[in-house]
Protein backbone atom coordinates (compact mmCIF):
# COMPACT_ATOMS: atom_id res chain seq x y z
CA UNK A 1 0.00 0.00 0.00
CA UNK A 2 2.75 2.56 1.24
CA UNK A 3 4.84 1.51 -2.67
CA UNK A 4 1.19 2.52 -4.54
CA UNK A 5 1.15 5.81 -2.74
CA UNK A 6 4.82 6.28 -3.68
CA UNK A 7 4.61 5.36 -6.82
CA UNK A 8 1.19 7.96 -7.37
CA UNK A 9 3.35 10.80 -5.31
CA UNK A 10 5.86 10.21 -8.02
CA UNK A 11 4.03 10.39 -10.90
CA UNK A 12 2.23 13.38 -9.83
CA UNK A 13 5.45 15.17 -9.19
CA UNK A 14 6.63 13.64 -12.58
CA UNK A 15 3.41 15.60 -14.72
CA UNK A 16 4.06 18.49 -12.60
CA UNK A 17 7.91 19.30 -13.97
CA UNK A 18 6.27 18.11 -17.07
CA UNK A 19 4.09 21.23 -17.21
CA UNK A 20 7.02 23.44 -17.29
CA UNK A 21 8.76 24.82 -19.85
CA UNK A 22 12.35 25.81 -19.41
CA UNK A 23 13.68 28.75 -22.00
CA UNK A 24 16.67 30.62 -22.46
CA UNK A 25 16.58 34.24 -22.91
CA UNK A 26 18.63 36.38 -25.43
CA UNK A 27 16.71 39.14 -25.85
CA UNK A 28 14.76 41.37 -22.59
CA UNK A 29 11.22 42.68 -23.09
CA UNK A 30 9.38 44.75 -20.75
CA UNK A 31 7.03 41.93 -20.11
CA UNK A 32 9.87 38.88 -19.39
CA UNK A 33 11.37 41.77 -17.23
CA UNK A 34 8.07 42.31 -15.14
CA UNK A 35 7.95 38.60 -14.61
CA UNK A 36 11.24 38.16 -13.22
CA UNK A 37 10.72 41.05 -11.05
CA UNK A 38 7.77 39.48 -9.92
CA UNK A 39 9.39 36.18 -8.99
CA UNK A 40 11.94 38.56 -7.80
CA UNK A 41 9.34 39.92 -5.19
CA UNK A 42 7.74 37.02 -4.31
CA UNK A 43 10.65 34.75 -3.46
CA UNK A 44 13.17 36.86 -1.51
CA UNK A 45 13.14 38.98 1.60
CA UNK A 46 13.51 42.86 0.38
CA UNK A 47 16.26 43.25 0.99
CA UNK A 48 17.22 40.86 -1.15
CA UNK A 49 15.65 42.10 -3.94
CA UNK A 50 16.71 43.84 -6.89
CA UNK A 51 15.13 46.67 -8.66
CA UNK A 52 13.99 46.87 -12.37
CA UNK A 53 17.18 48.11 -13.22
CA UNK A 54 19.43 46.11 -11.50
CA UNK A 55 17.80 42.98 -13.12
CA UNK A 56 17.39 44.62 -16.40
CA UNK A 57 21.66 45.21 -16.70
CA UNK A 58 22.39 41.65 -15.46
CA UNK A 59 19.48 40.41 -17.76
CA UNK A 60 20.95 42.22 -20.65
CA UNK A 61 24.54 40.77 -20.50
CA UNK A 62 24.89 38.97 -23.76
CA UNK A 63 28.08 37.07 -22.17
CA UNK A 64 25.23 35.54 -19.41
CA UNK A 65 23.16 32.59 -19.77
CA UNK A 66 19.90 33.99 -18.53
CA UNK A 67 17.07 31.15 -17.83
CA UNK A 68 13.21 31.27 -17.21
CA UNK A 69 10.58 28.91 -16.66
CA UNK A 70 7.15 29.52 -17.36
CA UNK A 71 3.93 27.07 -16.28
CA UNK A 72 1.36 25.76 -18.38
CA UNK A 73 -0.16 29.67 -18.49
CA UNK A 74 2.67 31.10 -19.37
CA UNK A 75 3.87 32.54 -16.83
CA UNK A 76 7.30 33.15 -15.30
CA UNK A 77 7.60 31.07 -12.07
CA UNK A 78 11.54 30.66 -11.60
CA UNK A 79 14.40 32.52 -13.69
CA UNK A 80 18.19 32.50 -13.37
CA UNK A 81 20.41 34.94 -14.17
CA UNK A 82 24.00 35.15 -14.86
CA UNK A 83 27.04 36.56 -16.07
CA UNK A 84 30.91 36.09 -16.35
CA UNK A 85 32.74 36.21 -12.93
CA UNK A 86 34.93 38.99 -14.44
CA UNK A 87 32.31 41.26 -15.39
CA UNK A 88 30.64 40.32 -11.59
CA UNK A 89 33.46 40.80 -9.99
CA UNK A 90 34.41 44.83 -9.87
CA UNK A 91 30.88 45.09 -7.37
CA UNK A 92 31.81 41.57 -5.54
CA UNK A 93 34.76 41.91 -4.52
CA UNK A 94 33.94 44.45 -1.32
CA UNK A 95 32.01 41.88 -0.34
CA UNK A 96 34.35 38.83 -0.77
CA UNK A 97 37.40 39.83 -0.67
CA UNK A 98 38.63 36.23 -1.39
CA UNK A 99 37.16 36.20 -4.89
CA UNK A 100 39.46 36.17 -7.82
CA UNK A 101 38.17 37.31 -11.36
CA UNK A 102 38.70 33.99 -13.28
CA UNK A 103 38.34 33.51 -16.76
CA UNK A 104 35.90 31.06 -18.05
CA UNK A 105 33.78 31.08 -14.86
CA UNK A 106 30.29 31.74 -15.10
CA UNK A 107 28.46 33.95 -11.82
CA UNK A 108 25.27 32.77 -11.18
CA UNK A 109 24.15 36.32 -10.03
CA UNK A 110 20.16 34.95 -8.68
CA UNK A 111 18.29 31.85 -8.82
CA UNK A 112 14.58 32.40 -7.52
CA UNK A 113 11.14 30.21 -8.15
CA UNK A 114 8.07 31.41 -6.43
CA UNK A 115 7.47 29.57 -3.36
CA UNK A 116 4.30 28.14 -4.61
CA UNK A 117 6.42 26.60 -7.35
CA UNK A 118 9.39 25.28 -5.45
CA UNK A 119 10.37 21.70 -7.07
CA UNK A 120 13.25 19.91 -7.07
CA UNK A 121 12.42 18.71 -10.70
CA UNK A 122 12.11 22.15 -11.75
CA UNK A 123 15.40 23.10 -9.90
CA UNK A 124 17.10 20.45 -11.73
CA UNK A 125 15.80 20.78 -15.45
CA UNK A 126 17.27 24.89 -14.61
CA UNK A 127 20.43 23.87 -13.74
CA UNK A 128 21.19 20.81 -16.07
CA UNK A 129 19.97 23.64 -18.85
CA UNK A 130 22.61 26.08 -17.16
CA UNK A 131 25.50 23.15 -17.35
CA UNK A 132 24.70 22.41 -21.12
CA UNK A 133 24.38 26.22 -22.49
CA UNK A 134 27.81 26.98 -20.23
CA UNK A 135 29.55 23.66 -21.77
CA UNK A 136 28.29 25.14 -25.06
CA UNK A 137 29.69 28.68 -24.28
CA UNK A 138 33.03 27.43 -23.29
CA UNK A 139 32.62 28.24 -19.59
CA UNK A 140 34.74 25.58 -17.50
CA UNK A 141 33.33 26.66 -14.12
CA UNK A 142 29.83 27.83 -12.38
CA UNK A 143 30.16 29.92 -9.43
CA UNK A 144 27.93 31.44 -6.74
CA UNK A 145 27.16 33.57 -3.47
CA UNK A 146 24.45 31.05 -2.04
CA UNK A 147 22.08 31.55 0.75
CA UNK A 148 22.54 28.44 3.30
CA UNK A 149 19.34 29.64 5.27
CA UNK A 150 17.22 27.91 2.79
CA UNK A 151 19.24 25.48 2.03
CA UNK A 152 20.09 25.85 -0.96
CA UNK A 153 23.65 25.57 -0.47
CA UNK A 154 23.27 22.24 0.95
CA UNK A 155 21.16 21.06 -2.03
CA UNK A 156 24.02 22.12 -4.99
CA UNK A 157 26.49 20.76 -2.87
CA UNK A 158 24.75 17.25 -2.87
CA UNK A 159 24.93 17.64 -6.41
CA UNK A 160 28.80 18.31 -7.25
CA UNK A 161 29.00 22.26 -6.15
CA UNK A 162 32.34 22.37 -4.43
CA UNK A 163 32.01 25.01 -0.77
CA UNK A 164 34.99 27.37 -0.93
CA UNK A 165 34.05 29.16 2.24
CA UNK A 166 31.17 31.18 4.16
CA UNK A 167 30.61 34.79 3.97
CA UNK A 168 28.83 35.43 7.47
CA UNK A 169 27.02 38.55 6.45
CA UNK A 170 27.29 38.36 2.98
CA UNK A 171 25.74 42.21 0.76
CA UNK A 172 25.12 43.16 4.44
CA UNK A 173 21.65 40.73 3.65
CA UNK A 174 22.54 40.07 8.12
CA UNK A 175 22.40 36.32 6.60
CA UNK A 176 25.21 33.77 5.76
CA UNK A 177 25.92 32.61 2.02
CA UNK A 178 28.21 30.00 0.94
CA UNK A 179 30.44 30.56 -2.30
CA UNK A 180 30.27 27.13 -4.23
CA UNK A 181 32.14 26.23 -7.60
CA UNK A 182 31.13 23.60 -9.80
CA UNK A 183 32.92 22.37 -12.58
CA UNK A 184 31.44 21.79 -15.66
CA UNK A 185 32.55 18.45 -17.61
CA UNK A 186 33.17 17.48 -20.70
CA UNK A 187 30.52 15.63 -22.16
Amino acid sequence: MKLDKSIKKFKKASEKQQEYKIEIIDKIDDETLKGILKVEEESFPEIMQSDLEDLRETLENKKGIQIIAKNEKGEIISYLSSKPLKDAYEELKYYDPELLPQKDALYVESIATKPDNRDLGLFLKIINNLLKEARKRGYKKICAHVRVKNNLSEILQKRGAKKLRTIENWHNFGEPFDYLEMEIKEK
